[in-house]
């Protein structure tokens, strides 16, 4: 049975040759705590749900939503995880074009655990040897995530088909199975989602989208404030999109750097100058940002750049190290930043940091 899921490790039901069904398979797979059911008919192994990080819990659940039907058109802050713009805020459904007025409703996530209680499928997960026995999980992470149907967008859009790469463990080192789905196109996805999102979710996703990359072109702001004007029906919305579209840029590398101009602007400060190329004793370096006339350099840094290179950590760190030591060389101050700083309630931290190193205020 396993061996003909064309999605796996997505599990959809189906009749087999002896006349019976797979649904009442993976019905006791979830009595007995080693499946959870996603969708109708589409069920995904328990260990997998529950280890996996919230944003490949989303992906699965995209998947599964495509392949209980595979007519459905995905939009929204859907369309951005499928076409691998970073969200700040992970989406708490799963958003799809409805066919009509009628079809617009939200519905929330069918029981993932049947009737079981979260709380005594984690028991069974267990006894099952699906999780870890000395490893807690909380009851939380069995919520899932529920759909919502809007209607169509103003303009005039044809669907594409995507195919979306489903999480693996890193372990198996084996290629990434995907699922076909339909979903709408970029430049509309992102200029009739962004005007609906915080200016800090708004900023980190159109700084992506204006930067582009392998698997996805760049866009051009006229473009999105042309289908905007069409699509938008809120004047206020449409202000503040073309507020957003003056402020993004396309030269922040990271969700990161873009998250952290948000900051900078919302605790004042002026902004920075992007990507500035800095040369010292023959060797070359990028910056993240610099405070022209203040002789400050901001580093943002993220610890995944540490795990994704293929040096090392130590040796990462080490040449990172004698890269920060040929800056501070020029005269210049460097402050080092991260995410925490980037999420703590009222950025006391960064506001510190920025105001010791002398980074000058908004008037």
């Amino acid at each position: 049975m396993d061996n003909a899921q064309p999605h796996a490790p997505l599990h959809t039901a189906g009749p087999l040759d002896d006349g019976r069904h797979t649904s009442d398979v993976y019905s006791t797979g979830i009595r007995q705590g080693r499946m959870v059911r996603l969708r109708r008919g589409v069920y995904l192994p328990a260990d997998l749900w529950l280890t996996s990080r919230p944003s490949e819990r989303y992906l699965f659940t995209i998947a599964a939503a495509g392949l209980q039907h595979p007519s459905s058109v995905f939009c929204r802050e859907t369309s951005f995880a499928i076409h691998g713009l970073p969200l700040l805020a992970l989406p708490q459904q799963v958003h799809i074009r409805a066919n009509s007025r009628s079809a617009a409703r939200r519905t929330r996530q069918s029981s993932l655990t049947g009737t079981l209680s979260a709380a005594e499928f984690l028991t069974r997960a267990r006894r099952a040897g699906m999780i870890d026995h000395d490893a807690e999980y909380s009851p939380v992470l069995l919520r899932g995530f529920g759909s919502a149907r809007h209607l169509p967008l103003s303009v005039r859009e044809s669907a594409e088909t995507h195919s979306l790469a489903l999480p693996v463990p890193e372990s198996l080192q084996t290629a990434r199975p995907c699922v076909e789905v339909n979903v709408e196109p970029l430049d509309c996805a992102v200029a009739g989602t962004i005007p609906r999102l915080p200016f800090g979710c708004a900023i980190v996703a159109l700084d992506a989208a204006l930067r582009g990359a392998a698997e996805r072109p760049s866009l051009d702001p006229q473009h999105l404030y042309g289908i905007a004007e069409h699509s938008v029906r809120s004047k206020r919305r449409l202000r503040y999109f073309q507020h957003l579209l003056s402020f993004a840029s396309p030269l922040p590398e990271s969700a990161g750097e873009s998250l952290a101009r948000v900051r900078f602007y919302e605790l004042g400060f002026s902004q920075p100058q992007l990507q500035v190329t800095l040369t010292v004793d023959g060797s070359s370096y990028r910056l993240d940002f610099e405070w022209e006339g203040t002789g400050v350099v901001g580093e943002f840094d993220g610890w995944m750049k540490y795990r994704q290179d293929n040096r090392g950590f130590d040796e990462a760190r080490q040449q990172e190290k004698i890269r920060e030591d040929a800056i501070r060389s020029t005269g210049r101050t460097v402050i080092r930043f991260y995410w925490e700083d980037l999420m703590e309630p009222g950025r006391r931290r960064l506001a510190s940091l920025l105001t010791r190193a002398g980074v000058p205020r908004l008037s």
